[in-house]
């Protein structure tokens, strides 16, 4: 597979889960999932490399959200917007973006390069960016990528026996 291809197929992928959990509990919820999945991709590369890696993630988080600004300044009569970030955490939506980024994380084992990282990485800040409607804050992104899951068992989750397995 192309790399194009591999892009493509992680950003469907990603759309395809933002389009169901936003379903199911609606927009907020779906961006708090989206954050959730960001969060778990920083988690794994914290546990592998570190504060450092974790530092470098950040900054990668950081580019790629100022490209998205600069892109749209360049755009005529565009200004970037900045929105605010929702509060409130939603675990069937966040159970949701936090398994896509596993499997995507799954696929980037078999990978030559880190390419199927980077795209999860990038396609879930895309869908933050398109489902807020504007560019979030970054001082606000950044707390909200380091601070911790809401952890949560079956017994206390929201999902409710609104499982399939595949």
């Amino acid at each position: 597979m192309s790399n194009t291809q591999t892009r493509e197929t992680i950003h469907r992928m990603i759309g395809a889960s933002v389009r169901t959990a936003a379903k199911l509990s609606g927009r907020d919820a779906a961006v708090s999932g989206i954050l959730s999945g960001l969060r778990h991709l920083r988690d794994v590369v914290t546990l592998q490399g570190g504060e450092d890696a974790a530092r470098v993630f950040d900054d990668q988080v950081r580019e790629h959200v100022l490209g998205r600004v600069l892109t749209t300044i360049k755009t005529p009569a565009a200004e970037p917007i900045t929105i605010m970030l929702p509060k409130a955490a939603e675990a069937r939506a966040g159970a949701i973006m936090r398994d896509v980024s596993e499997s995507c994380l799954v696929l980037n084992t078999v990978a030559r390069d880190e390419g199927v990282f980077t795209y999860t990485m990038t396609g879930l800040l895309d869908q933050l960016i398109d489902q807020l409607g504007g560019m979030p804050n970054w001082a606000e992104l950044q707390d909200a990528l380091r601070a911790a899951e809401p952890s949560w068992t079956w017994e206390s989750s929201p999902i409710n026996g609104d499982v399939t397995l595949h």
